[in-house]
């Protein structure tokens, strides 16, 4: 028996098994109105009800849903109430220009924008068939009460198109089936043990990879969502202490905020033998790794992964063997990139590029059929 994986799956779990419990904890100070706490029967329904408001504007399945947005309550829902409903999600990062946000919304042929209002005093140009400010306007499309239109499963469907961050030339839309980002999140979740007691702040801005799959492994274990949306130090570790956070994932940036917040703690530093920090990024310095254990008590995890590999290739944990290592020798382990994680097996060319392949590699580059061809040459990504 071969069951289609999809994003649905997780949105599912969560509602049945854990359906009673909170699962987002929203901003509190954002533009838009927080949403409510919400259980994962409740976030469940809203997804339902925003697949059932795209039906009525009239959007075929696999039409292209786009939302510019900090980390929100609203952008959760916004992952699932598309994908999980048959249609493409396309988040966008919120740091781009008008110009750019509007390359993307044409690019990927998004029908909808979904904006967060902190933005439309730089973004209010970009033109779309329908564009919503979160809260309100977002809001009227939940169309509560009415079941969305059946969608056929389809694990090689496209759930999302994520863009490249385009530094040298236009960036490219990357899509990702519902079977990338089902094993994505199975794997990364399963090798940073992610599990029903786990709480997490979303640190890492949820455009980026979605999450890098964490929204999907962390609903599916019935995990609490706590969104925050600017990265400062102080904030992160109020936020820790208020809702007994222990994982959160980020660039190294967030270590360094972390860490500089600490020394002027006034107390035990929140998340002291329970937290476990994942960086992917430029790895940071052994000694920074070093003061994550000896000054915070935290686990630090390292991975490597690109947005076409969804985003994880490999993963570097503290292991058994190295228990009666010095702080400085862990770290200095921990610096590497680690092993490949499972699924994925890694090479390189004969002039020394970096090759994987992976359930998690990209289907294709979206409308760019010569650029995905030689990304995927022999099989290799």
């Amino acid at each position: 028996m071969e069951i289609p994986l999809t994003i649905a799956d997780h949105l599912r779990r969560a509602e049945v098994v854990y359906g009673d419990r909170i699962a987002i904890i929203d901003e509190p100070d954002q533009v838009a109105a927080p949403l409510p706490d919400l259980t994962y029967a409740r976030t469940a329904e809203l997804s339902r009800a925003m697949a059932a408001g795209l039906d009525a504007m009239g959007l075929d399945m696999g039409a292209r849903v786009a939302m510019v947005s900090h980390n929100a309550a609203r952008m959760l829902v916004f992952l699932f109430g598309t994908s999980a409903f048959g249609r493409v999600g396309v988040p966008i990062n919120f740091r781009l220009n008008a110009e750019e946000v509007q390359y993307i919304v044409d690019h990927s042929g998004a029908e909808v924008l979904l904006m967060d209002p902190e933005l439309e005093a730089d973004l209010g140009d970009v033109k779309v068939k329908h564009r919503l400010l979160n809260g309100e306007e977002s809001d009227s499309l939940f169309l509560e009460g009415v079941e969305p239109r059946p969608w056929i499963p389809d694990e090689s469907s496209t759930a999302t198109i994520n863009y490249t961050s385009g530094t040298t030339a236009r960036p490219k839309g990357v899509e990702m089936t519902h079977r990338n980002l089902w094993l994505n999140a199975a794997v990364f979740g399963w090798q940073t043990a992610v599990n029903d007691r786990d709480v997490y702040l979303h640190t890492l801005p949820m455009f980026h990879c979605n999450g890098w799959g964490m929204p999907y492994a962390v609903t599916a274990m019935g995990g609490k969502h706590i969104v925050i949306r600017k990265v400062d130090g102080p904030e992160i570790l109020r936020r820790i202490q208020q809702h007994g956070v222990t994982l959160l994932c980020g660039a190294p940036a967030v270590i360094s905020a972390v860490l500089d917040a600490a020394a002027d703690w006034d107390g035990p530093i929140p998340g002291t033998g329970t937290m476990r920090i994942v960086v992917a990024g430029a790895p940071p310095p052994t000694q920074t790794i070093e003061r994550v254990e000896t000054e915070l008590g935290w686990e630090f995890i390292q991975i490597y992964g690109l947005t076409e590999t969804a985003p994880l290739l490999t993963m570097n944990r503290s292991r058994a063997e190295w228990d009666d290592d010095t702080p400085a020798e862990r770290a200095a382990r921990l610096s590497r990139a680690g092993a490949p994680a499972l699924g994925v097996t890694m090479s390189t060319s004969a002039d020394g590029e970096l090759l994987a392949r992976t359930n998690h590699v990209l289907k294709s580059y979206w409308a760019q059929p010569e650029a995905t061809a030689a990304a995927l040459a022999d099989d290799w990504f």
